[in-house]
C-alpha cells in the first residue's frame, strides 16, 4: 500500500471494530485481530470466563496467559505507528500530546529514535543531551512522504516493565519470543538466542515454503471448484429440462381438461338454446292471451257504459259468452319440457389428480462418492406436485434441512393507491393474537388493518401534527392489551391507539434529552410491556414504560452508527445498525456483546438492513432491503437461509422493510416499493 492510499484510509486502519473509536493501547489476539485494551477487558468481564477471551471478529476463543490479564497480550506496534502517523497528519488541526510533559501543542517535533513526540519546550532538553546526539528529530509541519515511511518502519520495543525503551534485538529459541538485550541477560540467561533479523529470515523462509505448498493446494481446490461449477451448470440444465417436461405434461393435462370443459359447455349451451326458444314461444302465446283478455274486458266495459238496463239484461248471454271464452283459457305449466340443470363432477378424475396421486413422479438417483462405495446407486422418488405435503425423498441427506429452511410466498395483497384497502409505501407491520395485520403506510400517513387473508378491516390517521395524525409513520407494534403503538417519525413522537384506531396517548418530542426523540424508526414491545425505540437521530436505543415514562437507554456514538430497529429476545437486545451494515447484540444492561455482518451481497452480508423479528422457531429474520431479500440466522449469527429477490412477481421483493409473525408460523413481509404485503410459509 502506497503512502497516499494509506493516508486516505488511515481512520479505518486505526479504528477499533468494537468501540468504533481510535485505538487506545492496541492489543493483538493470536488470530491477528486487534482491539483496544479496555474493550478486551470489558469483553472478558462480561463473558465471566477467567483467562480466556473470545474474538469479537472471528468468534474464536483463546487462552490469554497464566494470569488471564489481557494487558499481557502483545502490543500491535504497527497500529501504534499508524497512530503516530495520524497525529502527524492532523497536527495542523489538532494539538499533539508531548511524550514527556503531556502538554498538547501544534508546535511539536518527532524523534525517530525515541519514537515519541516532543513539544517545543521539551525538544530543547532532548537535543542538549549527549545520549541523543545521533537522534534525528523533525518538526511535524515539515514531514514528507519518506519521513512517514520512516515512522512506519520503527522497531518494536520490549513490553517488560522498565524495558519499554529497549529495542527487541534477539530471539530466544527456547521460549520462542523476541527479547531485548537486558531480558536476554536476565530472564533468558543460558537460553539459545540468535539475532532477531536472522530468526525473522528463517521464519520467512518457512512461511514462504508453506505459502508455496498452499498455492499448490489452492490450485487443486480451484480445479475442484471449477468441477463443481460445471456440475452445477449441468445440474441446473437438467433441472430446467425436467421442469420443461413437467410443464409440458401439465399443459397437456390442461388442454385435455379444457377440451372436456368445452364439450360440457357446448352441451349446456345447446340444451339452454332449445329451452330458451321453447320458453320464448310459450311466452309469446301467453302474451297473445293477455292481449285478448284485455280486449274482452275493455269491450265489455264499453258495452256496459253504452247500453240501457233492458239491453244489458237482454244481452246477458252475449256478455257471458265473451267473458267465459277468455276465462276458459287455462294456465299452462311453464316448467313443461324445461330441464333442471345440475353438474356432477367426475370423482374418478378428481381422485386421479388428488394430492395422493399428483401429476407424475420425479426420480432422484444419488451416486455415492468413490470413498464411500464405488458404483453404488440409490434411487428415491417424490411427488412433483402434492399440495402442502412435503416431498418424500427417502434416505436423502438433505431431507431434514429442506423442511425448515425454505420459504415461499403463499399470499400477496395490496396495490399502490390511496383508497381504503390499497397501500402506498407500507413501512412497518405487526400482528396481534387474532392474526390481524396492522401496517403503517409511510406515504399515505395512516395505519391500515387487515385480516390474515388480506381483507381490509379498517384504516385510521392522516397527514398532520395533531393527535391521531402522522408525518411518515414507521415502526408499529401491538401491546398486551391489543392497543396499537406507532412511531410517528417526522413528528418525533410515539402515539398509542386502541384496536379500533381511537387515539389514547402520546409521548416524545424533538430533541436530545432522555425523554426526547429524533426521527424514531423501528419500534418493539418486550415481555414487560416496555416500548423499545430505535432513536436513530440520537444514535440510541431508548426504552419507555407502557405509559410513556422514560426508563433507560444504551448505544450512542461509537457504539451505534444508525440504529434502525431493536428487539428484546430472552436476555439480549438485538439491534440492526443500518449505518454499520451489521447486527449487534447487547445484554440487558445495554453492554455490547458481539456483532455479525458487513456490507455486501453474499450470505450473511447486508446492504441497508432494516427491521428484525424472531419467528416461532427462534430464528432471526433480517430485512436486507438493498439486496431485496430476507435473511434468516440462528441467534448466534450463523446464516441459515434466505428468501426473496429483486422484482415484482410473487415471492420477489423490492426493499423489504419489516416482518411479523402469524400464529401459525407464517411470516408477513412489508414489500414497500411494490406497495403490498406478502405472506411467506416454510416448505
Amino acid at each position: 500500500m502506497d503512502i497516499k492510499t494509506l493516508l486516505d484510509s488511515l481512520h479505518d486502519e486505526v479504528s477499533c471494530s468494537v468501540c468504533k473509536c481510535t485505538f487506545a493501547a492496541p492489543k493483538q489476539l493470536p488470530c491477528l485481530h486487534s482491539f483496544c485494551l479496555h474493550c478486551l477487558n470489558e469483553i472478558q468481564r462480561t463473558s465471566g470466563v477467567r483467562g480466556k477471551i473470545t474474538c469479537p471478529e472471528c468468534r474464536r476463543q483463546f487462552q490469554i496467559s497464566r494470569s488471564g490479564n489481557p494487558s499481557e497480550l502483545p502490543t500491535n506496534f504497527r497500529i501504534n505507528s499508524l497512530l503516530d502517523v495520524l497525529a502527524i497528519k492532523e497536527c495542523s488541526t489538532a494539538n499533539v500530546k508531548c511524550g514527556n510533559c503531556d502538554k498538547r501543542s501544534a508546535q511539536t517535533s518527532y524523534c525517530f529514535q525515541c519514537c515519541s513526540f516532543w513539544c517545543e519546550r521539551c525538544i530543547l532538553g532532548h537535543d542538549i543531551m549527549r545520549a541523543n546526539n545521533e537522534h534525528r528529530t523533525l518538526a511535524l509541519k515539515d514531514f514528507q512522504d519518506q519521513d512517514i515511511k520512516a515512522v512506519l518502519e520503527r522497531p518494536a520495543f520490549c513490553q517488560k516493565k522498565h524495558h519499554e525503551n529497549k529495542e527487541l534485538e534477539l530471539f530466544c529459541k527456547d521460549c520462542k519470543v523476541a527479547v531485548c538485550s537486558t531480558c536476554a541477560m536476565t530472564l533468558h540467561e543460558g537460553h539459545g538466542k540468535i539475532p532477531l533479523q536472522e530468526a525473522t529470515d528463517e521464519r520467512k523462509t518457512q512461511i514462504n515454503s508453506m505459502i508455496r505448498s498452499l498455492k499448490d493446494k489452492l490450485r487443486e481446490k480451484q480445479k475442484e471448484v471449477e468441477q463443481f461449477n460445471q456440475k452445477s451448470i449441468a445440474f441446473q440444465s437438467k433441472v430446467a429440462e425436467v421442469k420443461s417436461q413437467v410443464q409440458s405434461c401439465v399443459d397437456q393435462i390442461i388442454a385435455i381438461i379444457e377440451e372436456r370443459k368445452k364439450d360440457v359447455f357446448d352441451a349446456v349451451n345447446n340444451q339452454a338454446k332449445k329451452s330458451l326458444e321453447f320458453l320464448s314461444r310459450k311466452r309469446d302465446e301467453v302474451e297473445k292471451q293477455v292481449k285478448l283478455i284485455k280486449s274482452a274486458i275493455k269491450h265489455t266495459k264499453t258495452l256496459l257504459k253504452r247500453s240501457f238496463s233492458t239491453e244489458i239484461l237482454g244481452f246477458s248471454e252475449t256478455f257471458d259468452s265473451i267473458l267465459q271464452e277468455q276465462g276458459t283459457q287455462g294456465n299452462r305449466d311453464t316448467e313443461c319440457s324445461i330441464p333442471r340443470f345440475s353438474f356432477t363432477k367426475s370423482e374418478k378424475l378428481i381422485n386421479l389428480l388428488s394430492m395422493s396421486e399428483g401429476i407424475g413422479n420425479v426420480e432422484f438417483v444419488f451416486i455415492e462418492s468413490k470413498t464411500k462405495q464405488s458404483g453404488f446407486k440409490r434411487k428415491a422418488s417424490c411427488e412433483a406436485i402434492s399440495g402442502n405435503k412435503r416431498a418424500n425423498v427417502r434416505d436423502s441427506p438433505l431431507e431434514s434441512k429442506v423442511q425448515t429452511r425454505r420459504f415461499r410466498s403463499v399470499l400477496s395483497f395490496g396495490q399502490e393507491g390511496e383508497s381504503f384497502g390499497m397501500l402506498k409505501g407500507p413501512w412497518g407491520v405487526a400482528a396481534n393474537d387474532h392474526d390481524e395485520i396492522a401496517v403503517t403506510e409511510f406515504r399515505n400517513n395512516r395505519v391500515s388493518v387487515f385480516s390474515s387473508d388480506g381483507t381490509h378491516l379498517r384504516s385510521f390517521g392522516r397527514l398532520g401534527k395533531n393527535n391521531g395524525e402522522f408525518q411518515y409513520p414507521s415502526g408499529i407494534a401491538f401491546d398486551s392489551l391489543g392497543n396499537i403503538v406507532v412511531a410517528d417519525n417526522n413528528n418525533h413522537r410515539v402515539q398509542v391507539f386502541d384496536r379500533n384506531g381511537n387515539f389514547l396517548s402520546k409521548f416524545g418530542e424533538q430533541g436530545s434529552r432522555d425523554n426526547h426523540l429524533k426521527n424514531p424508526h423501528g419500534l418493539s414491545i418486550n415481555g414487560n410491556g416496555d416500548i423499545i425505540i430505535a432513536d436513530q437521530g440520537n444514535k440510541l436505543i431508548k426504552i419507555f414504560s407502557s405509559s410513556g415514562e422514560y426508563l433507560r437507554k444504551f448505544g450512542g456514538a461509537g457504539s451505534l452508527v444508525a440504529p434502525y430497529h431493536c428487539i428484546q429476545h430472552g436476555q439480549y437486545f438485538i439491534v440492526s445498525d443500518y449505518g454499520d451494515h451489521s447486527i449487534k447484540m447487547f445484554d440487558l444492561e445495554g453492554k455490547f456483546i458481539s456483532k455479525f455482518g458487513k456490507r455486501g451481497n453474499k450470505d450473511g452480508e447486508f446492504n441497508g438492513l432494516r427491521c428484525l423479528s424472531v419467528n416461532k422457531e427462534g430464528l432471526l429474520m433480517v430485512c436486507d432491503a438493498g439486496n431485496h431479500r430476507v435473511q434468516v440466522f440462528e441467534l448466534s449469527g450463523k446464516f441459515v437461509t434466505k428468501f426473496g429477490s429483486e422484482g415484482s412477481e410473487r415471492g420477489e421483493l423490492k426493499f423489504p422493510k419489516s416482518t411479523a409473525n402469524l400464529s401459525d408460523g407464517r411470516i408477513v413481509v412489508c414489500d414497500i416499493n411494490n406497495h403490498r404485503i406478502q405472506v411467506f410459509d416454510k416448505i
